[in-house]
């Protein structure tokens, strides 16, 4: 069964399988989770993504499902536990990596992020 995503109602709490839009926006704590970010509209897409929901593990159709929750936005980004991801889900990381082509990666493991535009990049917020 494919991941559900849903629109966050907090753009500054943006929890797993969630996703947000704004200037701004911080996803809840990462624990093995990971969250993709572009630049549409100038504003920041995020999207919280885990290796799995209540029943099923993460797919590379879910992982299609987040990109298109971008809406084509621009300098894609990869943030938070990249190495649990290689390490859990390599397939699918890699499938994420090749499909999304972020422009940056930023392996922060465990914690707290999000991401705010800076210079027309996404700039990191922990």
């Amino acid at each position: 069964m494919p991941y559900v995503f849903t629109k966050a109602t907090d753009t500054q709490a943006i929890a797993e399988r969630e996703w947000g839009k704004a200037a701004e926006i911080m996803f809840t704590g990462f624990s093995s989770c990971i969250g993709i970010m572009a630049i549409k509209d100038n504003q920041v897409i995020g999207v919280h993504l885990t290796l799995r929901d209540e029943t099923n593990a993460v797919t590379n159709a879910d992982i299609d499902t987040a990109i298109g929750l971008l809406d084509g936005g621009a300098s894609p980004v990869v943030i938070g536990a990249i190495s649990a991801w290689e390490k859990s889900a390599g397939s699918v990381y890699q499938y994420l990596v090749d499909t999304l082509k972020p422009v940056d990666q930023y392996a922060y493991g465990d914690g707290t992020y999000g991401g705010e535009i800076e210079n027309g990049k996404i700039q990191p917020r922990y």
